[in-house]
This record gives C-alpha cells, sequence and structure tokens, in this order.
C-alpha cells in the first residue's frame, strides 16, 4: 500500500507498463494481463523463495497466491469460514494437535507432475525441520500423507487462532523439486513451480509476468490470459499510470481517492476501503527514553490524531481503539472500559505525567531526561512513503509541543527493513498487521519468542517486547477455541495494550485498494466483498485475478 512520490519518473513508469503488447498493454480486453502495483517503491528481486520474509512481506509477496497457493483462502476483510483452494475441507481433532485434510483430486504442477497429498506433508515437514523457513512460528510436530488426497498436519500444542497462518498463509511446494535444493534457506527460486492459476513467466527489476496456466485445475479459471506486477517510484509516476488506463489495480496511499482518481474517471475508476491493520509508532523498547512507560504515554499524549488522518492518510483511515482491535471487527473483545475509546490529544496532561515520571525542562523549554540531556531522537520511515513522510512531518511538530525534539528519517526500503529487523531504530512509523481475527497482531507485536536481540534479525516484535505475563496471555489464545476464554485472552492482552502502549497507535488503517473495471470485471466491491482486495498481502492477488474477467 506503499509509494514513492518523486514526479520524474512518471515517463519510465509509462514505459515500463506499456513496453510490450504480449504482457499486458494491448487495448484488447481479451488479450490485455491485468496490470498490477503493489505499492511498494523501487526495484524487484529476483527471489521468489515463498518461505523467505523478504519474499513474503515484500513487494514479491504478489506472486504468491498466483503461482504457488495454500490449502485455503481466509478473507481477512470478514469474519467467515475459510474458503476451499487446493484443500476442500478439515476437521480438528477434540484436543487442538491434528488437522485432517482432504484435498483436491486431479491437481497437477505446473511442469506436469502430479499433485498429492506427499507435497503437502513434505511442505510442513521442511518447515518443522528447517526453523528459519517457519516464518510465523508455526507449532508443527509432524505431517503425514494418509493417502494421494487426505493429509494430517499435527501440532506440538493448540494453536486454533493461527489457523489463517497454518492452512493460509503457508504456500505449497512440489516435493520433487525443492527435496533436491541443497540449501531452501538461501535458494532464490527464480523460476518458481506450483499448482497456481498463473505460471511464472519474465523477470525484469521493473517487472514480473505470469501466464494463464492453461491446465488449471478450475474450469474456466483463469478467464485473463496474465498478470503482470509493475514497480513504480513515485506516487505520481504510478496515479498517472492508473488514470491514464496503464494499471488496472493498485495500493496507492492516496490523501484524497475522490478528487485526485475517481473523479478523473467516475465510469471505470473504483475504490474500496476496509479496516485492515493497525497504523503505529513502533518505539525501540531497548532504549531510553521509549523504555519507560509513562514517555511512552506522553507521547501519545501529543499527537493530533485527527491532523495526521485528514492531512496524511487521506481521510479514509479512522481512530484506533486504545487496545488496539479492530472496530467494529473486533467490538466483542474490547474490554467494557475500553468501548467506543479514542486516543486523543492532551499536551498539558502529557507534561504533567513527564514531571511527575522524573523528566525536567530547560530554560528553552527542552524536555530533558532522567539522564539531564535534551530528549531527541529520529522517526523513521522509507524513502518516498507520502503518507508516513508527510504524517511525520505533522508528529514533529506535535513532539515538539511537549519539548522532543525529533528528526524526521527516510531510509530505502531495504535498509529500512534492516533497521526495523536487527532493532537498531529509535522509533519507525509503521503498521501491526492482524489477520482475520486478532491473535495474528498480538502475537506478531508481543510474542517475546519472535524477537530478537538487537543487532540480529526478528521476523516479527520489532520493538523487542518482553513479558512472561503477556506471553501467557497469547498462549491461552492460542490454545484455545472455547469462546469464553478467548475473549478474556483477547481482553487481558488489549488491556495491558491500552495501558502500557508498547506500540503508540495512530489510526485504523483504511486501507485503500484502487482498480479499474475497464478491462476487467468481478472485482471485490465495498457492497460485496467475496475477498479481501487489498493486493499487497501474499495470496490476494492470485485469487482474486483467477476469477476476473475480461471485459467483452
Amino acid at each position: 500500500m506503499r509509494v514513492a512520490a518523486t514526479l520524474a519518473t512518471v515517463a519510465a513508469a509509462t514505459l515500463i507498463i506499456t513496453g510490450c503488447s504480449a504482457s499486458g498493454a494491448s487495448s484488447s480486453s481479451s488479450s490485455r494481463y491485468i496490470n498490477v502495483f503493489s505499492g511498494n517503491p523501487g526495484n524487484l528481486t529476483d527471489n521468489f523463495n515463498p518461505f523467505v520474509s523478504d519474499v513474503a512481506y515484500g513487494a514479491n509477496g504478489a506472486v504468491l497466491g498466483a503461482v504457488y497457493e495454500p490449502l485455503f483462502y481466509f478473507n481477512s476483510a470478514k469474519n467467515e469460514k475459510p474458503h476451499p483452494w487446493l484443500g476442500t475441507e478439515y476437521t480438528v481433532s477434540p484436543d487442538g494437535l491434528t488437522y485432517s485434510v482432504t484435498l483436491k483430486d486431479g491437481v497437477k504442477w505446473q511442469d506436469g507432475k502430479p499433485f498429492t497429498a506427499a507435497d503437502v506433508a513434505y511442505t510442513y515437514n521442511l518447515l518443522k525441520e528447517k526453523p528459519a523457513l517457519n516464518l510465523y512460528g508455526l507449532k508443527i510436530a509432524e505431517a503425514k500423507a494418509v493417502d494421494d488426497t487426505h493429509v494430517t498436519i499435527t501440532l506440538t500444542q493448540p494453536d486454533y487462532p493461527n489457523e489463517y497462518r497454518l492452512l493460509g498463509l503457508t504456500f505449497i511446494v512440489p516435493e520433487h523439486i525443492w527435496k533436491s535444493i541443497p540449501d531452501p534457506e538461501k535458494t532464490t527460486n527464480q523460476k518458481p513451480i506450483g499448482t497456481g492459476a498463473f505460471s511464472f513467466g519474465q523477470f525484469t527489476p521493473q517487472s514480473v509476468t505470469l501466464t494463464a496456466n492453461k491446465s488449471y485445475y478450475e474450469k474456466g479459471e483463469p478467464a485473463i490470459p496474465g498478470i503482470r506486477l509493475v514497480t513504480s517510484t513515485g506516487n505520481a509516476a504510478a496515479l498517472n499510470s492508473l488514470n491514464a488506463g496503464q494499471i488496472d489495480w493498485a495500493g496507492i496511499a492516496l490523501q484524497d481517492v475522490q478528487k485526485s482518481f475517481v473523479d478523473k474517471d467516475p465510469k471505470h475508476n473504483k475504490y474500496t476501503s476496509i479496516p485492515a491493520d493497525i497504523k503505529a509508532l513502533l518505539p525501540n523498547l531497548t532504549k531510553a527514553p521509549f523504555n519507560d512507560v509513562e514517555f511512552r504515554k506522553a507521547l501519545s499524549l501529543s499527537i493530533d490524531r485527527d491532523s495526521i488522518i485528514k492531512q496524511a492518510f487521506g481521510g479514509t483511515d479512522t481512530p484506533g481503539n486504545p487496545t488496539s482491535l479492530l472496530q467494529p471487527r473486533d467490538e466483542a473483545y474490547i474490554p467494557a472500559a475500553y468501548k467506543g475509546k479514542t486516543l486523543d490529544q492532551n499536551v498539558d496532561e502529557a507534561k504533567k505525567i513527564l514531571t511527575g515520571a522524573g523528566y525536567s525542562y530547560n530554560g528553552s523549554g527542552d524536555l530533558l531526561g532522567k539522564d539531564g540531556k535534551p530528549v531527541a531522537f529520529k522517526i523513521t520511515t522509507v524513502t518516498g512513503y507520502t503518507d508516513t513522510i508527510t504524517a511525520n512531518q505533522l508528529l514533529v511538530q506535535d513532539f515538539a509541543k511537549i519539548g522532543v525534539k525529533a528528526t524526521p528519517e527516510e531510509l530505502s526500503l531495504g535498509a529500512y527493513s534492516t533497521e526495523r529487523q536487527n532493532g537498531t531504530f529509535d522509533l519507525l512509523d509503521d503498521r501491526i498487521p492482524t489477520g482475520p481475527n486478532p491473535f495474528q497482531q498480538f502475537s506478531d507485536s508481543l510474542d517475546s519468542a519472535k524477537t530478537a536481540p538487537v543487532g540480529k534479525p526478528a521476523n516479527a516484535n520489532f520493538v523487542r517486547f518482553n513479558d512472561p505475563g503477556v506471553d501467557k496471555l497469547i498462549a491461552e489464545a492460542g490454545s484455545t477455541n472455547d469462546p469464553a476464554k478467548l475473549t478474556a485472552a483477547y481482553q487481558g492482552l488489549g488491556t495491558y495494550f491500552a495501558e502500557n502502549q508498547p506500540y503508540i497507535i495512530l489510526s485504523q488503517n483504511g486501507a485503500v485498494t484502487t482498480y479499474r473495471d475497464q478491462y476487467f470485471t468481478g472485482m471485490p466491491t465495498t457492497d460485496n466483498l467475496w475477498a479481501t482486495p487489498s493486493n499487497w498481502l501474499s495470496g490476494n492477488i492470485g485469487y482474486v485475478a483467477k476469477s476476473l474477467k475480461p471485459v467483452k
């Protein structure tokens, strides 16, 4: 959902998209590839290993679900049962340890080899044997093929709320190819072979083409000839290409989506906006003063979130609940004390908290830390992320109201990711991702097992949070399917979050997905969210694109 902001790349981006009629530039709907911009700035990398974070969380993750497929599709826009994909149905043993999955029959890999339960078992056992590939910390004991269309996946402990990742984000790979890869953790998998509706075509640093899999197991799918994942280095470049009909589907953070996009072509320009996750500041909890809960509370109170939502986030975001639970989806889990609550600005109260906690002010109005030195730090985002760049400019002004000097910093996406993973930042402007339930956001943001010492890469919990009591609540949420126990665990986690603010919430991300229906029909709409339209979530592009139809 991110974009860069350099006007000079408009012409370059247009050439990238229109350079070859065979891969998408033709105006004929029947031969036109769907051109997708996932919102990640800069060049693509020639790496399609579905088990490494740079792919799963990066621009190339958009390929996952198009070439590779998981067992089921989880629609995070709705609270509903998962949709069949490679799997048709599954049951869970009473103790929550064993998942018995029935697979679709007649599926083939894109190289013509048969897909069987042995491939599924191999994939999950690979994650067990190679912890570095187990991005989501799946608690796999073993996986076994019962026969060609039935597989069992056994866990070391119940993990009910993590079904989304277990069944919906684990992309199945072919055993006959991967068993010959000497080092799966390091392979870049440049010619991926999956079961998906689209086969890998061609890679350049500016685009990846995927072609329709003519042998796909679902009759009539895909109806479109292919997908082209394109890059852009500028908000203006991507928006210009979108409005010109050269991009069909994009995740662009726009300050006024109606004026800058919809009004340009009301007949074809459409968008959806759904509460997707939480935009938040990530404080490095290993550093003072961020390791002080009173400082974090004061910093939070200094923020004018209404202005940030309007001026930086395009007015499509909504105020977040102090618990970090999404509204209205997670309303049942919000503790009574926090129902309907938002985070408001109160500079006087912030100063009172600071002085009461041992901070002081010098004659110039600068806040002095407990070491007697002025409080100063960097607030970092990615070069060209126009929404967070604007937000950080506003935050610098807000923090100055309590005597704090914040310096905005922009890094390349690669440098930003490295600092985030290694814990070498001060304060990041980022997000807390979620799934179809609150488990992922609490697990990713607060589970101490998912972090790492400063200087070593973490796949989640980048702030280096560690609290045994919170770990216990996460474990309780993950080990039960009892609604009352699950609610109690989520309420406990939400209450802790609100009282301690280990992350500083900015807003509820009203994730905007822009698309044009001039050449294709069938996109999820606000009135019919049959799938999640966000094209920066791994799996969504493939699942949605295989159902699209060319306009005749």
